[in-house]
């Protein structure tokens, strides 16, 4: 039996709660006959996405000429890069399966409907980036305003653009028979982080006075999100008990407390009246990430807090003094060689150093290092590994490499073929030169000569940067004696400039993934 299938997505889930409009993108692919559902509920800027990549793997090894058509509403519903929509419509055609837009007319196999589909592309970018600037610009506009956020931390709440104590009932303790609202609730926190002195401690307090649990639920690695419907399990599909929750704290989820949650939750001078603005930084590798409390900006004196501007100040220097302590995993002043770049086989996840001892006779430090995914419960890598062990083994796997590279081919003969996506651009430009000269023929042939050229240019400054990594990695280190004379700096250095990441089970080296 021949089937159709359909690829839905919002990109966010009060989009299907508020509106169903998800459900309704899949009751139009029933009705167009199509009977696979494969969903998301993610933006189109995400190329990474689980009913995308479940979609794409169950085309890989579909027999040929089971499945005939493909059936999106809008081409956008894909997403907006170039790069994820050709990588998808090269398996639709090695499968012989058309692609279908319920709302556009476009042949994929035509050079027009190429053309149409590159056009389509560049809008969706457009449009992307200027939804960013008006988002930016809001936020600007608000903190001129000296108004407030769209949300408030725990114990405040927005109205008229200010925030306001949250005046509602939020927890009752059995000891002492005491009852908090939630501004309260929040006043309280300070109240212990002032006794206990650290982070951690506090947030031990405060979920054993609560009755949380002190270790965030484990996820279960053998289960995973269905983003595949069929067609009589349409109707009752509830698409929300799938997908993450918009908000994870309170009032949508319970009053337990992590490290990094507490911390965030102290250092906010809204607590002390102010209004925090540029808390965030983005930047391709890492997305969206908080940047340090001391480079946030802030409007002071937009509204009553519930500690004082002296109480939030020396907060921060409590925790900032903190983080040098001994106790705090920190071996005095030492560099890290391996900072950033030491992640687990297991899981993914970084490793971070958890402790230090001192040497007494010699004076140096050995650290430790573990997953920051086992003390969540995520990941069961126990074992810790030390820093001379890493570092035995990072020099063992550098000679190797490098004896490894030393015995291959020199590296100014090496031939580089062009990228696949280079091949494709050149035949769709063989198939415009055949066609009569026009303005609109000579636009397109003109665009994708510049395409062309970006790629390889790209290419060729990806290839350089491997030859250099691997010319250097055969001239420092086909000793090992080098490796064991450089200072942590140079070694840190070092490994920046080659080493991608470096991927550790429990104690033993599993790999270095070079640039």
């Amino acid at each position: 039996m021949i089937e159709k299938w359909f690829y839905g997505r919002v990109s966010t889930i009060e989009q299907q709660e508020d509106r169903n409009a998800l459900k309704k993108q899949l009751e139009r692919g029933k009705n167009a006959g199509c009977d696979r559902f494969y969903w998301d509920i993610q933006s189109r800027t995400t190329e990474v996405r689980e009913g995308l990549q479940q979609l794409i793997n169950d085309l890989k090894i579909s027999p040929k000429g089971t499945i005939s058509e493909l059936v999106v509403t809008r081409i956008d519903r894909i997403g907006s890069s170039s790069k994820l929509f050709y990588s998808l419509l090269e398996v639709l055609r090695s499968r012989g399966i058309r692609l279908i837009a319920l709302d556009q007319t476009i042949d994929t196999e035509s050079l027009g409907g190429e053309l149409t589909i590159d056009i389509l592309l560049a809008a969706s970018k457009f449009e992307i980036k200027m939804l960013s600037s008006r988002v930016s610009a809001e936020r600007k506009h608000r903190m001129t305003q000296r108004k407030s956020h769209r949300f408030a931390p725990l114990g405040w709440k927005v109205e008229n653009d200010i925030y306001i104590k949250d005046e509602s009932w939020c927890v009752s303790l059995l000891d002492g028979k005491r009852s908090f609202r939630v501004w309260e609730l929040a006043k309280l926190v300070f109240d212990v982080f002032g006794l206990c002195g650290s982070v951690r401690k506090t947030c031990n307090t405060l979920n054993e006075m609560v009755g949380t649990p002190g270790k965030i639920e484990a996820r279960s690695p053998d289960v995973k999100r269905k983003h595949l419907i069929s067609a009589e399990n349409l109707d009752s599909t509830d698409f929300s008990s799938n997908t993450k929750k918009t908000f994870k704290r309170y009032p949508w989820a319970s009053l337990q407390w992590s490290p990094a949650g507490l911390k965030n939750f102290l250092v906010n001078p809204v607590h002390a009246g102010g209004t925090p603005f540029n808390v965030t930084t983005s930047s391709p590798s890492k997305g969206k990430q908080i940047s340090h409390f001391d480079k946030w900006d802030c409007n002071w004196d937009t509204h009553e807090g519930i500690i004082t501007r002296e109480q939030h100040e020396q907060i921060k220097r409590i925790i900032r003094s903190n983080a040098n302590n001994k106790w705090a995993a920190t071996a005095g002043d030492t560099t890290n060689p391996f900072a950033n770049l030491v992640k687990c086989g297991r899981c993914g996840g970084a490793l971070t150093r958890m402790s230090s001892r001192r040497d007494r006779r010699k004076g140096d430090y050995t650290a430790y290092y573990q997953c920051t995914h086992y003390s969540l419960g995520r990941c069961d890598a126990k074992e810790m590994i030390s820093s001379r062990s890493l570092d035995n083994q990072v020099a063992a796997n550098l000679v190797r490499e490098a004896t490894r590279l030393a015995s291959m081919v020199d590296f100014g003969e090496e031939k580089h073929l062009e990228p696949a996506s280079v091949k494709e651009l050149r035949e769709t430009l063989a198939g415009l030169d055949k066609l009569p000269t026009n303005h609109f023929v000579e636009k397109a042939k003109d665009g994708i000569s510049d395409q062309i050229a970006s790629i390889l240019s790209l290419h060729e400054k990806a290839t350089k940067r491997s030859l250099l990594v691997r010319e250097e990695l055969v001239q420092m280190f086909c000793d090992r004696e080098y490796w064991d004379s450089r200072t942590p700096e140079d070694k840190k250095r070092m490994l920046n400039r080659l080493v991608r990441r470096i991927i550790v089970d429990g104690r033993v080296l599993l790999g270095i993934e070079f640039f």
